[in-house]
């Protein structure tokens, strides 16, 4: 008989986190093996494969040669969800393009399994461009420090992006009880992040419309100004399938942890496509920067890290761009100038810069940053800082094609 799905597993924790999947869904969790890619590739040459094969690119470095292996001896129909620690957009999306069903960045959860199985074995589900376009870029704001003005430049690139750069925008405050970015934009917050965290299974497009906040058509914002004496639990897991959730949703998805809840912090990076570091030109912004980058280093290896340096709130500092890169050994990729006037104004009109100090230099730095994500504004081509090209593994027909005609009858 044919077998609902196989795991391959080249760790323990990746082990541990199949077979807790396969508990919580009463499947045999015997179908957990050991091994990497050529361990699945001899196990399914002589047998009919699954529906659904979970394979561990392990430390691969060149998952789409890695998965041509599977995809000689993989039915027609079969899905393949890939697990990986290489975390770049442009792989995940020639992933996508090629076939594969869905990717994961290890560490996985048992949640993150089971969505993506059930998503995977939907009638009329497909991989390709449609499920590339629906998930979202994962953009995670972090400060170096507290007041360096984090929250001021996610707001701020989350409405640039939206207004001119006309992608579909979320963003996402983690901050229950002194998150501002909806007041950024002289908006309330509600409680939609409570319940989010409450229930992230249950986020859909009928959630998004109900409890997000609508500042445009093209952004929306999901935020809580809970009172003090409630308890909001911060969840790494619950907070990685929200954010999952809500890639589906949107075409750049901007999230900002609260600064010092670690594990909101460590649960972001391991879902974001590209970090951007928000920090001063101060002794302890540099110490704190080079902490944060080693744990994203850490976390998700390979994913894109941008640098923005606010010399609008360390005051009189000695320390400079250049000692700045040659303490971290980061680039800095933006300044922020100082405008304590324009950002002030801004602030308390309760409205974006490009609205309520449309003169400040501030906002060609932002425009700046989304510009090397995104391109120009109104170009909407969606590109890293160091944009690579496509993998040049890929072969002729991709993966689909070989996964529905290559394995011999």
């Amino acid at each position: 008989m044919k077998k609902s799905y196989m795991g391959f597993a080249a760790d323990s924790e990746t082990r541990t986190a199949l077979e807790q999947f396969a508990r919580d869904l009463y499947l045999p969790e015997e179908d957990v093996l050991d091994g990497e890619i050529d361990e699945a590739v001899t196990m399914l040459a002589d047998m009919p494969t699954p529906e659904c094969i979970f394979v561990d690119l392990g430390m691969s470095l060149s998952p789409l040669g890695e998965l041509d292996k599977l995809a000689g001896v993989c039915d027609p129909g079969t899905q393949v969800i890939a697990m990986g620690t290489v975390n770049d957009i442009t792989v995940f999306r020639d992933m996508l393009d090629a076939g594969v069903a869905d990717y994961l960045l290890k560490p996985v959860t048992p949640d993150r399994l089971k969505h993506a199985y059930e998503k995977a074995i939907t009638p009329g589900h497909h991989g390709g461009e449609g499920s590339a376009k629906a998930l979202a870029d994962v953009i995670v704001v972090v400060g170096a420090r507290g007041g360096v003005g984090a929250s001021m430049v996610a707001t701020n690139m989350a409405w640039l992006l939206a207004h001119e750069n006309k992608k579909k925008v979320g963003l996402v405050d983690l901050d229950p009880y002194f998150g501002n970015t909806a007041a950024l934009l002289n908006l309330e917050p509600g409680r939609g992040l409570s319940e989010a965290l409450d229930a992230p299974d249950r986020i859909d497009n009928v959630f998004v419309d109900r409890t997000m906040i609508k500042e445009h058509d093209n952004l929306m914002i999901l935020g809580a100004e809970e009172a003090m004496q409630n308890e909001v639990p911060m969840d790494p897991a619950s907070i990685e399938t929200l954010i999952e959730k809500l890639r589906e949703n949107f075409q750049v998805l901007l999230v900002e942890p609260p600064h010092g809840n670690m594990q909101a912090i460590k649960a972001s990076m391991r879902m974001a496509t590209h970090i951007v570091f928000v920090s001063n030109y101060s002794v302890v912004g540099m110490r704190d920067i080079i902490r944060l980058s080693g744990l994203a280093n850490a976390l998700a290896a390979g994913t894109k890290q941008l640098v923005l340096a606010n010399q609008g709130t360390a005051g009189k500092s000695d320390v400079n761009a250049k000692d700045f890169e040659s303490v971290t050994g980061l680039v800095v990729d933006a300044e922020i100038p100082s405008d304590l006037r324009g950002v002030t104004a801004a602030l308390n009109a309760g409205s974006a810069l490009a609205l309520g100090a449309p003169k400040s230099p501030v906002l060609k730095s932002l425009r700046k940053i989304c510009g090397d994500l995104y391109g120009a504004a109104g170009k909407g081509a969606a590109k890293g800082k160091k944009g690579k090209k496509k993998s040049e593994e890929k072969g002729g027909g991709g993966f689909l094609s070989s996964l529905l005609g290559s394995k011999a009858g």
